[in-house]
């Protein structure tokens, strides 16, 4: 026995160095993405100049040491409840205020940690899921996922920043987690999705429901589904209560009304309007439209209409938005797209579904990452430009951000400034 001891050691110990590669080229795809964006916000406040509304009023909500998430008195001073239910930028202030970070920084590393997140997700569904293990395969699923975080719709929402993209991220890795028959790191995922904005909930119904919908017209037992039905009706009950209490908080305020309907409802609606708005989505969503018709044709190849699923899922959002009352939200600008993040990740979603079912049988690990590159490269064709405010040049965002001696040069002439307000008038 004391001679075989040393054997099992040696041999055990390339499994041991392979499982260690895999879980730092997972950390390093988190890095990167998180790296990029946070570089990118930290551009868009130190170097380019931000924006009052709306990353000036987060990174101000954020940034407060306020229960009630009270603006700042020349915003108002009301509660950032009446607009989102988002306790989750109470636990962003908390770690902020116990790092000692500026409001840029806060706000920036916010961001970076939403992009990492989803890097995360894909790369965990990549090889958790499809089994990119062995060779040259996890750091192409690496840089797939890296290519995913940081695709022209990431890149389009980051452009006028906000902090919907930490739910859709926390979302999509929910999906993998129940695609992968991982119940915690999905309930928990799914936790901070919902405490993102009210109405995750409702995506997340919408989602689940389809996969739902169409696992019932193949068959598929009841019993085993259980899981997805639960998670769906708890995303209903959550955001239908969450919308209740802000009512009831708040009467009178309605962002719903204010953004999507209008005073009287749907009263600014015409025909010029939609169609000018379905013209200027063309132009604006080339991102949105050209995956979703490159998903239609995944599907069809792989004879797989689970691939689709996601922009199903997507369709009354798209139809709320197409009706909107504000400008902004009709023509689905900037972070108003943030499901399609979801969408667009779904078509790998789709094969495991499938694999699970016992329907399909497991192709070329690294097809799934290939396959992704390409919907992310189609994604980033220039044949439209995005919502871009803050004139968030890329790719000089991701590598010219600013030095921590300018960071806090600036931040100490912005309160220089602000302690002689009264001086000013």
């Amino acid at each position: 026995m004391p001679e075989t001891a040393p054997v099992k050691r040696a041999a055990g110990r390339p499994g041991e160095w392979r499982r260690a590669a895999i879980v730092l080229l997972g950390a390093a795809a988190f890095g990167v993405a998180f790296a990029l964006f946070a570089r990118l916000m930290l551009y868009h406040f130190y170097l380019r100049g931000s924006f009052l509304l709306d990353s000036g009023l987060l990174g101000a909500v954020m940034w407060r040491d306020d229960a009630a998430l009270n603006l700042p008195p020349s915003l108002g001073g009301e509660s950032f409840f009446v607009f989102h239910v988002a306790p989750v930028l109470l636990l962003v202030g908390a770690v902020g205020h116990a790092l000692a970070l500026s409001m840029p920084q806060v706000f920036a590393g916010f961001v970076g940690l939403a992009h990492g997140l989803l890097a995360a997700a894909i790369y965990w569904l990549l090889v958790g899921g499809y089994g990119m293990r062995r060779g040259w395969m996890p750091p192409l699923a690496a840089l797939a996922s890296v290519a995913f975080a940081a695709s022209g719709l990431a890149i389009a929402i980051a452009r006028y920043p906000h902090f919907e993209t930490f739910g859709a991220a926390c979302l999509l890795l929910c999906l993998v987690g129940l695609v992968l028959d991982r119940p915690i790191v999905a309930g928990v995922a799914f936790g901070f999705a919902l405490a993102t904005r009210e109405d995750l909930g409702l995506h997340a119904f919408g989602f689940l429901v389809v996969w739902l919908a169409l696992n019932r017209l193949r068959g598929t037992p009841w019993r085993s589904d259980r899981r997805l039905l639960g998670f769906a009706l708890a995303g209903l009950l959550y955001s239908v209560l969450a919308l209740l209490a802000q009512h009831l908080a708040f009467p009178g305020h309605s962002s719903f009304a204010r953004v999507y309907l209008g005073d009287p409802p749907y009263a600014h609606l015409t025909a010029r309007l939609v169609t000018s708005r379905l013209l200027g989505w063309a132009y604006l969503h080339a991102g949105i439209l050209a995956t979703a018709a490159a998903a239609g044709l995944w599907a069809v190849r792989a004879r797989n209409p689970y691939t689709m699923l996601g922009y199903v899922a997507c369709l009354p959002w798209a139809l709320l938005h197409l009706f909107a009352a504000s400008d902004l939200a009709g023509w689905m600008v900037g972070y108003y797209g943030f499901p399609f993040l979801i969408a667009m990740a779904w078509p790998l979603l789709a094969g495991l579904i499938k694999r699970r079912q016992g329907t399909e049988a497991a192709g070329l690990a690294w097809m799934p990452a290939m396959a992704l590159l390409g919907l992310v490269a189609i994604g980033l064709l220039p044949i439209a430009r995005d919502y871009d405010p803050g004139r968030i040049a890329i790719p000089d965002a991701f590598l010219r951000a600013p030095s921590l001696a300018l960071q806090r040069s600036t931040d100490r002439a912005v309160a220089a400034i602000a302690a002689a307000r009264p001086l000013l008038g």
